[in-house]
């Protein structure tokens, strides 16, 4: 099953749902810099928009939430507008006539109410997702048989990457193929001992880089989780022109 994506302008008013929908097996992921990666790409070439269409077919479905305002997804919609996944903007309840009216006119035609009941979540879900989940298996990964540097976009990756992301993927680069733990990453990032808040900062930032890497159209499984032991990046990628550090 594909997983979700939640577009958020706050990620802490999304956290009931995203566990609701946990709950209900489906995997989430829900952002805000992919956000205002969409909205930025509506000043940008035909490829950079084709890029992130194509990374969205990762997904069967995209709620956009309450926080985002109809004029934003009124210019987003040329972007994430597709037969290929759902798109469904989360309410708080069921909207009446007018409402309906008001969500066509603004070329959405779905919605999620999301009222704290899990059962009707489900059988939301399960109703408005039906015509996107034939061909779920198709995973799309940007230029599988092509070679990375060459397909990828560099300077958009480099001023894509917050400053701790940065030094992750700096200090995956310098380990050229081995495997850099989340403690090594940890003293890196934060010049001291480990902690659980820290060692769980580091998968989000794993996460986000991927994200990146794919947006900007790298093929992110060149960055791999080994479990119980940390990260590696594909040996050689990188190495001679990416200076990572500012």
């Amino acid at each position: 099953m594909k997983p979700m994506l939640i577009l958020t302008k706050n990620l802490v008013l999304e956290q009931e749902l995203q566990q609701q929908l946990q709950h209900l097996s489906y995997e989430v992921f829900c952002s805000v810099e992919l956000l205002e990666c969409l909205k930025a790409s509506r000043h940008q070439k035909n490829t950079t928009t084709d890029t992130l269409q194509r990374y969205l077919l990762n997904y069967q479905a995209i709620i956009l939430s309450e926080t985002i305002a109809d004029s934003e997804i009124r210019e987003l919609l040329p972007i994430l507008k597709s037969e290929k996944w759902g798109l469904l903007r989360k309410l708080g309840s069921k909207p009446n006539a007018k409402e309906e009216e008001q969500l066509h006119s603004l070329g959405v035609i779905d919605w999620l109410v999301v009222d704290h009941s899990i059962d009707y979540l489900r059988e939301q879900l399960s109703e408005k997702l039906a015509p996107y989940q034939k061909d779920e298996t198709n995973i799309v990964f940007l230029y599988k048989n092509e070679s990375i540097q060459e397909m990828g976009n560099l300077v958009q990756l480099k001023r894509s990457l917050t400053k701790r992301e940065q030094t992750t993927l700096d200090c995956l680069i310098q380990s050229k193929g081995s495997v850099v733990s989340r403690e090594e990453l940890c003293s890196q990032l934060w010049n001291e001992r480990p902690n659980n808040s820290h060692l769980s900062q580091t998968s989000v930032l794993i996460k986000r880089i991927k994200m990146k890497l794919e947006i900007a159209g790298f093929d992110p499984e060149m960055i791999k989780t080994i479990w119980g032991s940390g990260y590696v990046l594909k040996k050689g990628v990188f190495e001679k022109d990416f200076l990572v550090k500012i």
